[in-house]
Formats: structure tokens, sequence, C-alpha cells
């Protein structure tokens, strides 16, 4: 995949999808910094990276998105004595109400995270890989960013507003040689979900997925790696859905047509039930 040698950063790096790119960008020899808030889940997760990539460079700094001041540190720190070759901005978060009382500071609170916050990682990511003949950085939105997530606006809508401001930075930073992409996870195994949602919800989350199974951090970090390699330099201001199926648009179900045209025999066989 060429990413050896390559230095990353990586949002939200601490847990769940973050945790996951880092580690597949470590596997690939990509030198990496994973920011948060937190330092002591840092600190762990770093610990975690090294156990299962022994050989990869990795380092943690606290920074809060949405303070430019961290963010600057931070790409700094991952550039080093270079510029910085891949931003994986995954930092972001969502805040459940229904539209009627949901708070001014649920739609800020997104809104300022998961647009203003990667808004601000993109720009100072592309001003160090501008100088340095390009990069390629990668949003994580969310199958709600396209389709409708009941009693979670304030999150949709601003995953939404994400994916139209990583085609904005594709279009202003292609001269640059400097490519933005998208991925929009579907439902991944993360702490996130299971410390939060019931095991009734979670099963509803696998019906709803063609697949038939949650996906693996690592799943997601497999699509940043295509994207950050030679394997994704013709692509650019692409929304990649890593969901399992889940994003597909399903209208009604005409098995008891098809059953009542050509027999239950076949449809079980071609079903798989027979």
């Amino acid at each position: 995949m060429r990413l050896a040698g390559k230095k990353a950063l990586v949002t939200g790096g601490g847990t769940g999808v973050g945790f996951g790119c880092a580690q597949r960008l470590l596997e690939h020899g990509t030198e990496v910094l994973i920011v948060g808030r937190r330092d002591d889940v840092l600190e762990e997760a770093v610990s975690r990276l090294k156990a299962i990539v022994p050989e990869g460079e990795v380092s943690f700094q606290v920074c809060d998105i949405t303070v430019e001041d961290e963010v600057v540190a931070a790409v700094n720190a991952a550039a080093g004595e270079g510029g910085l070759d891949i931003l994986v901005a995954n930092a972001g978060s969502g805040y459940p109400g229904p539209i009627l009382e949901a708070p001014v500071d649920a739609w800020q609170f997104c809104c300022e995270l998961n647009i203003v916050g990667t808004a601000t990682c993109i720009k100072h990511a592309a001003l160090s890989m501008r100088d340095y003949g390009g990069g390629s950085i990668i949003t994580i939105s969310s199958v709600g960013g396209s389709k409708v997530e009941k009693w979670m606006a304030p999150y949709s809508t601003s995953k939404a507003g994400l994916e139209m401001l990583t085609r904005c930075a594709a279009v202003e930073l292609a001269p640059f040689q400097i490519r933005v992409n998208c991925i929009a996870p579907g439902y991944i195994d993360t702490e996130a979900i299971s410390d939060n949602f019931s095991e009734e919800f979670i099963r509803g989350l696998v019906e709803h997925t063609l697949l038939g199974r949650a996906g693996a951090p690592e799943e997601v970090g497999d699509a940043v790696v295509y994207l950050s390699a030679d394997s994704g330099k013709w692509v650019t201001g692409q929304i990649l859905s890593v969901c399992g199926g889940m994003s597909i648009p399903q209208g009604d179900d005409f098995e008891e047509l098809n059953r009542m045209m050509y027999g239950d025999e076949l449809m079980d066989s071609v079903m798989g039930k027979g």
C-alpha cells in the first residue's frame, strides 16, 4: 500500500472507529499521532496499539478539535520536520432529542464539533500538506448523514453538513494534490454503542444491516488505508459507505407475490431455505 514512512493524524483516536483507523495505518507502516480530549484514554490506547503493532510508531497528544490553537499544535506535532501526509478527521459526537424539545445547545454542540471542528482540522492539515506535495484527508460521517434517524436530528443534520464540507474541501484543495474523501460507517461495534444502547436496539441495527452483523472499527480502517495509499490516488470528493449494506434504501418485500407465481419450493431454494 506504500504507506511506510507516511505521517498521520487521527482525531478521536483513543477509542472506537478512530482506534481501528490508527491500528490499520500502523500495520501498514504509517507513523501515527492520535489525539482526543482525555490523556488517560489516549495513553491506554497507545499501549494497546503498541501491543498489537510492536514495531509501530504511535504517540498521543491531548487536543480538543473545537480549539484552533490545539489543532495547530496537533498538526505540527504529527507533521514533524516535513508535511502531514494523512488526516483522519474522526472526532465527533451526537445529541439525541426531538426537534420540538431539543435545546439550542444540542444544535450548537453537534455543529461545533462535527462541522466546525472538522473544518478546523481540514484547514490546518491542508496548510501543512500544501507545501509538501499534497496528501489525503478523510472525514468520518455516518449512514445518518444520508438516512433520516428519528429523534437524532442535530446529529444527522451535522453529519450531512460534514459530507458537504468534504466535497467543498475536495474542490478547493485539488489544485494542491490534496484528496478529500469521507467514510460513512454503519453499525460499528464500539464502546459508544455497547455502553449506551440496549441489546434490543443493537439487534435492530443488525437486522437493518444486509450482511447481518456489526462492522469492526478496523474495517473502517481498511477503507482509510485504501483512500490514503496509491490505491485511492484517483479518488477525491467521494462519500464511501462502509456499512454492510445498511445505507441501501429498501422498498416493499414482494416475497409473497413471488411465492404465488413461482411456488414455495423454488423460492425456498433461491433463499437458501431448501
